[in-house]
C-alpha cells in the first residue's frame, strides 16, 4: 500500500511504530474496527440483531468460505480455534479402539483435545519428529494403523512458520478413510489455506484475519456432517419454531448446525470487515509481500549471525520467523525494541530457549524490515 495516508487508516497500528507480532494477537484494521463501531451504534438504540446483520452474517459465511475454498454452507462462526477443534473431537462418534494421530509438539489447543480422548476409549498417537521440523507424508505415515480414524495438523507451525506437506498427506489420507483436521489459524488471511481433502478447519481472526478476538470460523465439510454430531444444542441449531422447544431434536442446516445459540455478531462484523479488506487487497499480492518480507528478515537475520529456528531447506514459504536465542541472551535486543516501539513476540521453544518471533502482514513495507535489522544488531 503505497499511500501513506491510506496505510495509516486501514492499519491503524502503523500510527504507532512496527508492529511485527501477527502470529499472536493482531492488531484489528481500521474497516473492522469501523464495522464494530456501526454494530454498537445499532445495539445501543436497542437493534443487536436486525435483517441487515443477518445479511452481514451470510456475506461472512461467504467471504470465509471464498479464503477456505468451500461452500458457505459449511462455514460455521465460531472462535476461538480451541472451540472449534474442541467441537470435532467432541462431536465424532468414536469406537473404543480408534486412533488419532496428532504432533505432540503443536500449539495446546491443537494438542489437549485429542488427548482428552483417551478417556473415551481413544487412543492418542503423537507423530515422531524433531522440534522445527516440517511435517512430510514420511512422517505421518509409519504411525497410520487400520484403527486410525483422524489426523489433526496445523497449517503453519506457529513457532517454525512450517507447512506440512498437506498437498500430498490429505490426498493419502482420503486414500485410506482417514479424516483430516486442521488448525488453520498460522495462515487463513495470509497464505493459501485452501485444502479440498480437509475435513475440518478451525481459525481465529485475532492472528492474520486482523480480526478482534474470540471471532473464528469452524468448516466443517457437508460430506461429513453425518460422522460430527453437533455436541452442544441450543435454539439455534435446532429447529426450536417460536422458540419452542420440540420434543424431538432436528438439526438446522448450514453452518447453523454447529452453532448453539446467540453469535458473537460484534466480533463477526470486524472479522468480516478484515477478510474483505484482504480480499480487496488480493490473495496472492498480500501473500507474495508477507513472504517476501519475511524471506528478507530471515537473509538478514543469518547474516547477523542468528540462527533461525526450524531445519531443513529454507523455501521462502513461511511468513513466521522465530530466532535462536543467541549466547548472551536476548535482553538488550529486548530493551532496543521496546524503545523503538518495535512489537515482535517471544515465546520459547520445548527445551526451554527463548525464541524471538517476527511475523510481518500486508500492512508491513520493507523499511519496516530493514529498522528491525538494525536493531537486531549482531549475534555476536
Amino acid at each position: 500500500m503505497a499511500d501513506p495516508g491510506e496505510r495509516s487508516r486501514t492499519f491503524p497500528v502503523t500510527r504507532e511504530g512496527i508492529f511485527l507480532a501477527h502470529a499472536a494477537v493482531a492488531p484489528i484494521s481500521g474497516p473492522a474496527r469501523e464495522a464494530m463501531d456501526a454494530w454498537t451504534q445499532d445495539a445501543s438504540r436497542g437493534r443487536q440483531e436486525s435483517l441487515e446483520i443477518w445479511k452481514k452474517v451470510r456475506q461472512t459465511r461467504e467471504v470465509a468460505a471464498r479464503f477456505l475454498g468451500c461452500d458457505w454452507e459449511e462455514v460455521s462462526l465460531l472462535g476461538p480455534t480451541a472451540l472449534g477443534l474442541g467441537l470435532v473431537a467432541l462431536g465424532i462418534h468414536w469406537k473404543p479402539g480408534d486412533e488419532v494421530v496428532y504432533d505432540p509438539y503443536d500449539y495446546p489447543a491443537n494438542v489437549y483435545p485429542w488427548l482428552d480422548l483417551a478417556r473415551r476409549g481413544v487412543r492418542p498417537v503423537p507423530l515422531k519428529r524433531n522440534p522445527g521440523e516440517a511435517i512430510g507424508w514420511e512422517d505421518v505415515k509409519p504411525v497410520l494403523t487400520p484403527k486410525t480414524r483422524l489426523v489433526s495438523l496445523a497449517t503453519a507451525h506457529y513457532l517454525s512458520g512450517r507447512q506440512p506437506e498437506l498437498s500430498v498427506i490429505g490426498p493419502e489420507l482420503k486414500k485410506r478413510g482417514v479424516l483430516l483436521c486442521l488448525d488453520g489459524i498460522q495462515t487463513l488471511g495470509v497464505l493459501p489455506t485452501r485444502w479440498p481433502e480437509a475435513d475440518f478447519l478451525a481459525a481465529d481472526a485475532h492472528k492474520w484475519m486482523l480480526g478482534p478476538v474470540g471471532a473464528g470460523v469452524l468448516m466443517v465439510r457437508k460430506r461429513v456432517w453425518d460422522q460430527l454430531h453437533p455436541p452442544l444444542l441450543g435454539s439455534w441449531n435446532v429447529v426450536s419454531p417460536d422458540f419452542l422447544a420440540q420434543p424431538e431434536i432436528a438439526f438446522e442446516g448450514e453452518g447453523r448446525r454447529y452453532e448453539p445459540g446467540s453469535l458473537n455478531l460484534p466480533g463477526i462484523e470486524g472479522m468480516r470487515a478484515s477478510l474483505e479488506l484482504l480480499e480487496n487487497l488480493g490473495h496472492d499480492d498480500v501473500q507474495q509481500h508477507a513472504l517476501g518480507l519475511a524471506r528478507r528478515l530471515r537473509e538478514g537475520a543469518r547474516q547477523a549471525g542468528f540462527r533461525i529456528y526450524g531445519s531443513g531447506e529454507d523455501r521462502g514459504e513461511r511468513v513466521i520467523t522465530s530466532l535462536v536465542e543467541p549466547p548472551g541472551g536476548w535482553e538488550p535486543v529486548k530493551r532496543r525494541m521496546e524503545e523503538e516501539n518495535v512489537r515482535v513476540s517471544w515465546r520459547k521453544e520445548h527445551d526451554g530457549k527463548v525464541l524471538l518471533r517476527v511475523s510481518p502482514h500486508g500492512s508491513n513495507i520493507p523499511g519496516e524490515i530493514e529498522k528491525f535489522l538494525t536493531l537486531l544488531g549482531t549475534a555476536g
